[in-house]
């Protein structure tokens, strides 16, 4: 052989090699049955929060005489939950039969001196009778979002207008007396009114033009190695390439704009291979708790069980706050027994604005009518759920989140989404959120 042969041989064998140890070094996969995901104890970078400090009412509503008062306020919410959470409950029975329809459910709502407290999403009773003080055995398999009762009774309801269920439940005698007295003066509360949104779909708001602050918040941006830390099983076996992470098995991106990362779990199947032992509320609620923590100021938002999905939205002055692509957010996609995606911010809003000023919002039926404008002929008022004062998470820098406006405006849950018209949008342009 030529010593120019053998030079050729040489090369190209160095060159497969070099690939090989290239391959292996981004794409080997250690066994999937080599490590538990869920048990590894992971890093935490923000706080731990129990779940009934997630999961809660956001409002409180009380009917006399046709009216309407109530209030979003979370200590007034929050205390209201805690004295009911201290009464003992017992003989839950499912009466749903006896209201053919939400319409029956909105009317027994509503009778004279009902009291309700109302969830963002539904939330399984198999979930939050850890909170509560049941002495019964076995329950319904059925989930809620609004706790009802009524002055001089002595039952409770767990109701949920969209799967259309009823549960009663017995307390002792006194204790709504009680909690009217505490809790509904009328001198306390705000005035609400009753917005029909389509034939099936209301919603309880403040009457009238409501003034709200808005804000500039300087942010406090936390490391994205700690991230890393802990995300991922084996940290030190990662390896980054730009704003990409991975082990393998997982993947991890950073958005430096939004501050923002996304992590998928590879190794998870099919969503229809398995069936969640745990519900996935309580699950995502242990995972973010070993997996980074929380922003204090989050609450449950959204649950959709059909494709295991489950959102988490930031609340500033007790009012949710939104963004268009996700920053106030923190989401969980499940395939079968783990984490698919795991989406959320990795910046803070500081305790304390930097700026603000008091602004007046329209009323919620001139707010109503300027959204039915923008959208025109091509409004369809089937699909419209839900609406609310909300704060929009503006970018001051569109390659910075350094420092954040939060803009208070009306939203309206819209085919499924969160949508907004600002001053600007009257003409018909919309805002959408997914």
């Amino acid at each position: 052989m030529s010593w120019e042969g053998f030079k050729n041989i040489l090369l190209v064998s160095l060159i497969l090699i070099s690939g090989l140890l290239t391959w292996s070094y981004w794409f080997y996969q250690p066994s999937y049955d080599e490590v538990d995901r869920n048990n590894y104890v992971q890093e935490k970078i923000f706080s731990n929060l129990n779940p009934d400090e997630v999961v809660k009412p956001t409002k409180m509503i009380y009917h006399k005489d046709g009216r309407y008062y109530g209030t979003n306020a979370e200590d007034v919410v929050t205390s209201a939950t805690s004295t009911i959470k201290r009464w003992k409950m017992f003989n839950f029975h499912d009466i749903s039969n006896d209201y053919k329809n939400v319409a029956a459910i909105n009317a027994f709502v509503e009778t004279n001196g009902a009291i309700e407290l109302q969830f963002n999403d539904v939330v399984p009773l198999s979930f939050y009778k850890n909170y509560l003080k049941i002495e019964d055995n076995e329950l319904p398999a059925a989930s809620f979002d609004r706790i009802v009762f009524h002055s001089g009774k002595d039952s409770i309801y767990f109701i949920s207008n969209r799967k259309k269920t009823v549960l009663e439940a017995s307390i002792d005698k006194g204790l709504i007396d009680d909690f009217a007295k505490e809790y509904t003066n009328i001198d306390q509360l705000n005035q609400y009114e009753k917005i029909s949104l389509s034939e099936t779909h209301f919603t309880l708001v403040p009457s009238g033009k409501i003034k709200v602050n808005e804000y500039d918040f300087l942010t406090k941006t936390s490391e994205v190695n700690s991230f890393k830390e802990a995300l991922f099983i084996r940290p030190s076996t990662v390896k980054q390439e730009g704003d990409i992470y991975t082990d393998g098995l997982s993947i991890m991106k950073r958005n430096s704009k939004t501050s923002m990362i996304e992590y998928k779990n590879l190794a998870v199947g099919a969503k229809e291979e398995k069936t969640l032992e745990t519900h996935i509320l309580q699950r995502s609620i242990e995972f973010i708790n070993g997996h980074a923590g929380w922003d204090k100021r989050h609450r449950y938002a959204a649950m959709d069980e059909d494709s295991r999905e489950v959102t988490f939205r930031l609340y500033i002055d007790d009012l949710p706050v939104f963004n268009e692509v996700g920053m106030t957010e923190i989401q969980l996609e499940y395939g079968t027994q783990n984490v698919k995606k795991y989406q959320r911010s990795y910046f803070n809003l500081l305790d304390e604005p930097l700026d603000q000023k008091e602004v007046t919002l329209p009323s919620a039926k001139e707010a109503l009518e300027s959204f039915k404008l923008g959208y025109g002929k091509q409004f369809d008022r089937k699909k419209l759920t839900d609406m609310t004062i909300g704060y929009k998470l503006i970018r001051h820098d569109s390659s910075s989140t350094t420092l954040l406006g939060l803009k208070p405006v009306w939203y309206y849950q819209y085919n499924g989404s969160w949508v907004d018209v600002s001053e600007e949008d009257l003409g018909g342009i919309m805002n959408g959120l997914e």
